[in-house]
């Protein structure tokens, strides 16, 4: 028997409350007749689909269709859990040109290393400027034979050596300097102001004082803006130029 003292819950009443507003403001702005005739557009449609059969194919169920046909890949299993040896899969780009430049590049320092080559010198944080005298400025000349950047780039590949590409960087540096073309830090985000160059029109080369130009380079970075490459734009350049001058001092 139906329970004719049955209250509903507070619950239950903001709830019916709720679904009588919303009718009545889809009644205020006309949608309830318009509710109605999409509901109505729907169910015949799906009468009309049982009735006729499945329409054509549209490109989106073809997608659909085709992706569900795609052949699934292989599951994956953990060589390490069967105890088997790490398998190696080169990348993309590792094709057999890098692979020679990284085995030329351990060779050469495994060479230097056995030999004690690699030359290292400290770089004074206190000293400013520290010009040569006529003497040592006649021996590096000497010892340059005319070849310059030559004689800097078998330096870092021979004595203190870098990888492919940090050679090549301090070399591209070093060659705008030795031409007089300049430096300019070239960044969308914090490159230096038009016109701005380090040592433009001045060429530099082992005789000069480099403290004093690793000086005049952090001054252009304090004015124009600090080098956000991790030093590669001028710092490492001419500090490689500075112990490369010191290794034929020394040699």
């Amino acid at each position: 028997m139906p329970n004719n003292n049955y209250q509903p819950s507070p619950y239950e009443r903001a709830r019916l409350e709720k679904i009588k507003r919303n009718n009545e403001r889809l009644a205020d702005l006309g949608l309830v007749d318009a509710k109605k005739r999409v509901r109505s557009s729907i169910l015949a449609d799906r009468k009309n689909r049982r009735k006729h059969g499945p329409s054509t194919p549209t490109k989106q169920t073809l997608r659909r269709v085709t992706r569900a046909a795609v052949t699934p890949s292989p599951p994956r299993s953990s060589r390490r859990l069967k105890r088997k040896p790490a398998q190696y899969e080169p990348l993309m780009d590792d094709d057999e040109s890098l692979r020679l430049a990284r085995k030329k590049f351990k060779a050469i320092k495994k060479k230097t290393k056995a030999a004690n080559l690699n030359f290292k010198c400290d770089i004074p944080m206190d000293v400013f400027s520290s010009p040569l005298t006529g003497k040592e400025k006649a021996l590096i000349g000497k010892m340059m034979e005319g070849d310059f950047l030559g004689k800097f780039e078998h330096y870092l590949t021979e004595v203190d050596t870098l990888s492919d590409q940090n050679r090549r960087n301090v070399v591209r540096q070093i060659t705008k300097l030795a031409t007089g073309e300049g430096i300019r830090y070239e960044s969308k985000a914090y490159g230096w102001p038009e016109g701005c160059y380090f040592l433009r029109g001045t060429k530099i080369g082992p005789t000069d004082d480099i403290l004093k130009l690793m000086d005049i380079g952090r001054e252009c970075e304090e004015e124009w803006g600090r080098d956000h490459g991790n030093g590669w734009l001028l710092g490492h350049p001419l500090k490689k130029l500075y112990m490369f001058q010191q290794y034929h001092l020394q040699g």
